[in-house]
Formats: structure tokens, C-alpha cells, sequence
């Protein structure tokens, strides 16, 4: 309560000594202006009575002149015409004593102008002179008087009326003075308001170099982390994406670029995903993911539509600590080596299984085929008839011919043991496309490519393009045609060999079956070669496609990993 007195104390003196500096004021300029007017009336005064002094000396000069007498009286009028062009009169009139109407020099007037009166023997006299300029004299010195009265009545009322506005800013000052530092009883309010204004400077200088000193820590902390941020995210051998909250492309990475074919991604900053990426699954499960602000850990998907190509994609959305959606970052990787490798030993296990039941079968179909081989021959040796005789001869060819398939079976159950040595894959592809044709001249052999070198079992492989040759030859000869063409090509890149025939072809839709045992179109056909060929293949890190269309051919390719140098 006594601080708030205090102020309400301070802020009347403040007031009074703004009403007494006005007031003063106020009344020096009332004192300054009556002056002025007081001495441009004194001005007035004085050129009034110099001009009526003026008008005076020359009524009596003009008097003077016409006291003497003249030889005839017609020549009066001639005379006042005389006197009014030697002297400023404006009009002169002469009442005869004798009577009769007055001799008028000049236009005698009754306003504005001054008129004296003189007598002469001959009679009176009257002198009008022209009074408009003192009289226009006096009326601007009036409405002077009047304006400066006015204006200066206007400005005390509106002077005295925007006091509080005046007053109001610097009561601000003060209270806004109180709340940095309490003013001593001995200190004036101004020097207290300057010294706190002075205060106030300082301080704020002083912490806007404590603001200064804080940027530039922090901004070399900021450029440390985006160096930092920068650095990791040039290291991570994920691809690596980030998003702002409006779904544009922030910045990504090399593996990034690398993973989804981007040659340069510079372009790309200030995108959206779409604009940037295509319209892939890639791009449409990262759109979704930061729209909806929904985390994906290892979602599987194809950047390019139609291409065998699997990436993992994981996405974070970020948030501020108020809970605000900043972005989201995406890392992702290409799993398609890894999911070659799991169907590459998804086959190697199916072809495991299919070659322990194949074993177990094949085993004891050869026992109980030797069995009947040696019943069938012991038969044979006895003396019969002819058409038994045929019978157990067709019967002891049927079991050599099952006989042998079931070795085929236990050759493709056993392991296979490798022995591995640099050699020519396309070399030897032609030197056994040319044995199995020797017999066959109608079929052309053409081998295009550069030589393709192997790191490999040369038995095991050799056997594994035979037998792939052997089926392209027989399903010429299916095709029933006089001739055919059997194509082998090679390439470097990677390592592959391609044997392509015009034979009776291959539904594409069942590809993939002819890869697995027992599965044969060919008549007497066991479904063994190429499943065999797939198993070689696949022990050596490759891999075998075939593709074609019924009656058009089919292409056999058989892709192996590059050679370590």
C-alpha cells in the first residue's frame, strides 16, 4: 500500500510540474502574441496619424492656393482640377458664399474615404482622400487579432485535453522503470527514467552478446550433429529416406539411391514420394505409411512393377515432444540375394526329400527286381513253347528297363560329391552338342558367345548339359519336323549358358514343375534329367529357368555366381 502511494504521489508531481510547463508555456506564447499585436497596433496607429498629418499639410497647401483670386470666376472648376492633379486628392467641392449649386473637381464619395473641411473668401471648401488602404489596414490587423485569439483559445483546449496522452507514456516509463530498479528519494524522475533506460540498454546488450556467444554454440553444435547425422547416414548400408511432415523428400542416402536405380537424387529433394519415386509398391507403401503416420517393420515389396526384385522396407514416424508429426525416416534394404538364396535351399531340400523317398523306393523295387531278373532267367534256360519262350523274354526286358530306372533313382537320391576345376562351360556345351547330333546331321548347331570359364566339377556339370541337350534334341525330334535348330549362347555377365531349341515347346505356366522328379511329358520318359540338372546346378550356387510356349520352342538357362579372382 505505501508503494502504491508512493507512485500515485509520483505520478501526481509528475502531472503538476507537466500542467505548470505547459501553463508557463502556455502563457509566454499568450504574452508573446499580445505583444506583436500591441506593436503591429502601435504600427497601425502611427501610420494613421502620419497619413491624416499627410492629408492635413496637403488641405492647407491646397487652400493656400485657391485663397487667391482668380480673374475670371469660370476658371474655378479648372483650378480644383489643377490643385487635384498636384496633390492625392480625390475629389475637391466648392460652396460658393453667393450661392448656387458647389463646383465638383473629381467623384466625391461617402464611404472610405476622409473628408476636411476648409473655408476660403470665396467659400467652403471640402477634400475627400482615399482612406481604403488604412481602412483595409485595420481590418487585417482585426482579423489578425481575431485568428491569434482563437487558435491560441484552440490550443490551450486541445493542448490541455491531450494531456493525459502526453502524460500517459511517460507515467508508462516510470512504471515500467519500477519494476528494473526502485528510484532513491533524491533522484529526480527524469534522471531516474534515463538511468533505467541506460539499464535497460546495457542489459540488453549484454544479453544479446550472451545471445550471440549461445548461437554460435549452438549453431557449431548443430553442424557437429548434421556432420554426425550426415556421416551415419553416408555409412548405413540400408537405403535410408527421409520425409518432412508435408510427405516431401528431406535427403537419402547412397545405399538408397543405389537399391532403387536413382543416379542422382539431387533433383529429388522438395518431392513427394510419387513425384520422386513412380508409381511403384515401394512408393505406394511409403505414401501410405507417412499419411497415415503408421510404422511398417519389414514390409516386403517391389520397387519396379513386374521385376523379381524384394525389398524390406521399416518406416519411423517422429514426433515432438508436444506430440507434433515431424516426418517419418525409411530404412530399407534389397532382400532379393536373400530370397534367391532361400528358394535356392528350398529346392535343395525339396530335392533332398523327393531323393530319400526316391532312395527308399528304388531300394526295394531292386530287390525285388533282381529277385525277378533271376527267376526270369533261370525260366528262360528250361525247355518251352515259342510263345512262353516270348513271354518271359518281354518280361525279363521290362525289368532290365525298370531295372535300370531305378538305378536313375538312386543316382539322383545319392549325394554328390564334387571336385572343382576351372574349365570351358560353352566349349564343352558344343563339344556334346556335336556327339548327341553326330547321328542326327538334320539338326543345326549354332554356338554364339565368348567362352564362359567355370569353377566347378567338370563330370558333374557336363552330365548336367547333357542332359538338358538330350531333352532340346528330343523335343525336336517330337515336333516331328525334318530338321531343327539347337542355339547355344553364352555370356560373361554373369556367368550363363542358354540352350535354346525350336522343339515341340513348353506351357510357361508349368515351368516350374519339369524341375522336379517324375515330372515328364515325354512318352517313356522318367522325369529325372532335369531335376538331376537342376540339383548339379544348384550345388554349384546357380540357378535354372527354363522358359518357352507350346509349339514355338523353349530356352534353357543355366546362370552361375561370378568367378573369384
Amino acid at each position: 500500500m505505501v508503494r502504491d502511494r508512493l507512485t500515485h504521489l509520483t505520478k501526481l508531481g509528475f502531472r503538476r510540474d507537466i500542467k505548470l510547463f505547459l501553463a508557463a508555456l502556455v502563457g509566454f506564447l499568450v504574452v508573446l502574441i499580445l505583444s506583436l499585436l500591441m506593436v503591429q497596433q502601435t504600427t497601425l496607429l502611427e501610420l494613421q496619424s502620419n497619413q491624416w498629418s499627410r492629408w492635413e499639410l496637403v488641405a492647407d497647401l491646397a487652400t493656400r492656393e485657391l485663397r487667391a483670386p482668380l480673374p475670371h470666376p469660370s476658371d474655378v472648376a479648372s483650378q480644383l482640377t489643377y490643385i487635384r492633379s498636384r496633390y492625392p486628392i480625390s475629389a475637391i467641392s466648392l460652396q460658393p458664399r453667393a450661392g448656387g449649386p458647389p463646383i465638383v473637381s473629381g467623384s466625391l464619395a461617402t464611404d472610405g474615404h476622409h473628408v476636411l473641411l476648409r473655408q476660403i473668401p470665396r467659400g467652403a471648401l471640402r477634400f475627400e482622400f482615399d482612406a481604403s488602404p488604412l481602412i483595409a489596414s485595420q481590418k487585417r490587423f482585426y482579423a489578425t487579432t481575431a485568428i491569434v485569439f482563437v487558435s491560441t483559445l484552440l490550443g490551450s483546449i486541445l493542448l490541455f485535453l491531450y494531456l493525459p496522452k502526453i502524460v500517459r507514456p511517460i507515467e508508462q516509463l516510470l512504471d515500467e522503470a519500477r519494476e528494473v530498479g526502485e528510484r532513491g528519494a533524491e533522484t529526480d524522475e527524469t534522471e531516474y527514467i534515463i538511468n533505467t533506460f541506460r539499464t535497460t540498454i546495457a542489459t540488453l546488450k549484454r544479453q544479446e552478446l550472451e545471445l550471440q556467444e549461445l548461437h554460435v554454440r549452438e549453431k557449431s553444435r548443430a553442424d557437429d550433429l548434421e556432420r554426425i547425422t550426415a556421416t551415419l547416414t553416408r555409412s548405413l548400408t540400408s537405403g535410408f529416406i527421409a520425409v518432412d511432415a508435408a510427405g516431401l523428400i528431406v535427403d537419402l542416402n547412397r545405399s538408397a539411391r543405389e537399391i532403387l536405380n536413382i543416379a542422382d537424387s539431387s533433383h529429388l529433394t522438395g518431392l513427394t514420394v510419387p513425384e520422386s519415386l513412380g508409381d511403384s509398391s515401394f512408393a505406394t507403401a511409403l505414401t501410405a505409411s507417412a499419411t497415415t503416420r503408421t510404422p511398417l517393420t519389414r514390409y516386403e515389396v517391389s520397387h519396379h512393377p513386374g521385376s523379381e526384385s524384394v525389398i524390406g522396407l521399416t518406416t519411423v514416424p517422429l514426433t515432438s515432444a508436444d506430440g507434433a508429426f515431424l516426418g517419418m525416416i525409411a530404412l530399407f534394404a534389397d532382400l532379393s540375394p536373400s530370397k534367391k538364396l532361400e528358394a535356392r535351399l528350398q529346392q535343395m531340400q525339396t530335392l533332398a526329400d523327393l531323393g530319400e523317398i526316391s532312395a527308399g523306393i528304388a531300394h526295394e523295387f531292386r530287390n525285388s527286381l533282381s529277385t525277378i531278373l533271376g527267376y526270369l532267367k533261370l525260366a528262360g534256360r528250361q525247355p518251352m513253347e515259342p510263345t512262353a519262350a516270348s513271354r518271359i523274354r518281354s518280361a525279363e526286358e521290362e525289368a532290365t528297363l525298370l531295372s535300370a530306372a531305378v538305378e536313375r533313382f538312386l543316382n539322383f537320391a545319392s549325394p554328390l560329391s564334387m571336385t572343382e576345376q576351372r574349365f570351358d562351360l560353352a566349349a564343352e556345351a558344343t563339344a556334346i552338342a556335336l556327339r548327341l547330333t553326330k547321328e542326327r546331321p538334320e539338326i543345326q548347331i549354332l554356338s554364339v558367345g565368348p567362352a564362359v570359364e567355370i569353377d566347378g566339377d567338370a563330370v558333374l556339370l557336363s552330365r548336367a548339359v547333357e542332359n538338358v541337350l538330350r531333352n532340346s534334341i528330343q523335343a525336336i525330334e517330337q515336333k516331328g519336323n525334318s530338321g531343327g535348330t539347337l542355339r547355344i549362347v553364352s555370356s560373361t555377365s554373369p556367368p550363363a549358358l542358354e540352350v535354346h531349341d525350336d522343339g515341340i515347346g513348353l506351357d510357361p505356366r508349368q515351368a516350374g514343375r519339369y524341375l522336379l522328379p517324375f515330372q515328364s511329358d515325354r512318352p517313356g520318359g522318367f522325369g529325372l534329367g532335369l531335376s538331376l540338372t537342376n540339383k548339379i546346378v544348384l550345388m554349384h550356387g546357380g540357378s535354372l529357368k527354363l522358359e518357352g510356349a507350346p509349339g514355338t520352342g523353349a530356352c534353357v538357362r543355366m546362370e552361375f555366381p561370378p568367378l573369384e579372382r
